[in-house]
């Protein structure tokens, strides 16, 4: 058996660490979607029999929407909303994880835009233009208790 030098073990140990800051890199690249307990959403005033409202920390832009095996980022302040395609997506449990790198060049045709707080939650309208189709979620928000309104 040949034994490897300090500069084919000093070699190799550059290569591991090599590896393991591209892994990291790559993994760094990837947001992480948790789900969104409560929310509700309705197409076309009725509910979706599978669907899921996924958040990217703890803000609500930009939003991840599970439609079937459909999915589609929502940025609500750039009123932008992309397809993405199914195998761009990782599962990790529950959560998705997704490169905003591999977002398409063209945002899906919209129209129609409201968003409102409507006390309890936070409400998102927009109409998907090319098939017609109105989109309604409704996020939960926690009341604020320094108001002393609730």
């Amino acid at each position: 058996m040949k034994r490897c030098g300090l500069k084919c073990t000093v070699t190799l140990a550059a290569l591991l660490l090599l590896l393991a800051a591209n892994s990291r890199s790559a993994d760094k690249d990837k947001i992480v979607w948790k789900s969104i307990p409560n929310a509700i959403l309705q197409v076309d005033s009725r509910a979706p029999k599978i669907w899921n409202v996924f958040q990217a920390g703890k803000k609500f832009d930009p939003l991840m929407l599970q439609i079937g095996s459909r999915y589609l980022v929502i940025y609500v302040r750039k009123m932008e909303i992309y397809e993405i395609a199914p195998e761009q997506l990782d599962h990790k449990g529950e959560d998705l994880l997704w490169r905003e790198a591999d977002k398409p060049a063209k945002p899906v045709a919209t129209s129609d835009w409201s968003t409102k707080d409507v006390g309890s939650a936070s409400r998102i309208l927009v109409k998907l233009a090319g098939e017609g189709r109105m989109i309604d979620i409704q996020i939960p928000q926690m009341p604020d208790l320094r108001r002393g309104i609730y």
